[in-house]
């Protein structure tokens, strides 16, 4: 897993912070831009549990106004009063350790190291009954796995990206304007 010097600009400063993780993308918005990437579990021999990572600014900031309007609760609640639901949720916490385990097929793991990845559910969470962030649940659906919460908070989206004239990540381009991912 190797993220290009470009790409690792960008998700840098849409995150606002420095990875010290390797990283894909796996989800671009239509400008070209990483909306979502899948992060390597392991980072200076310590356990990352979080898989998928939402990027983008504009789907932080729209998902953001959802846990504003008090949409972890909900969503609680309907993991409380839905069995399907919950069977749904549970099988998309089983799937993604299913691929946290063939990421790292091969790799020699120390059992604690395996506890903190295995042993948990989307993004670390302990109480797989629990939401714990839309952004979390959003990324893990954009990941690729089939994930009942973050597709609602995906379908719930009125836009899924920035508009022409006001694209959020154009400003991290570099000197010459052009980008590099299209």
């Amino acid at each position: 897993m190797e993220s290009s010097r470009f790409e690792k600009a960008i998700v840098e400063a849409q995150l606002g912070r420095e990875l010290k993780n390797q990283f894909r993308v796996v989800k671009r918005c239509s400008w070209g831009y990483p909306q979502c990437i899948q992060s390597d579990l392991i980072s200076n021999g310590k356990p990352f549990p979080t898989l998928f990572w939402l990027t983008c600014p504009f789907l932080y900031k729209e998902v953001s106004r959802l846990e504003e309007k008090g949409w972890v609760k909900k969503f609680e609640d309907q993991l409380e009063n839905s069995e399907e639901m919950l069977r749904e949720y549970l099988r998309a916490h089983e799937t993604t350790r299913k691929l946290k385990e063939s990421l790292l097929e091969g790799r020699d793991l120390k059992d604690w190291q395996k506890e903190a990845l295995f042993n948990r559910g989307i993004g670390g969470i302990r109480n797989l009954k629990m939401v714990k962030c839309l952004h979390l649940q959003l990324a893990n659906f954009l990941g690729g796995i089939d994930n009942p919460i973050g597709k609602m908070v995906w379908e719930m989206l009125g836009s899924k990206e920035c508009v022409a004239g006001a694209v959020l990540c154009r400003s991290l381009e570099d000197n010459s304007g052009k980008n590099h991912f299209k």
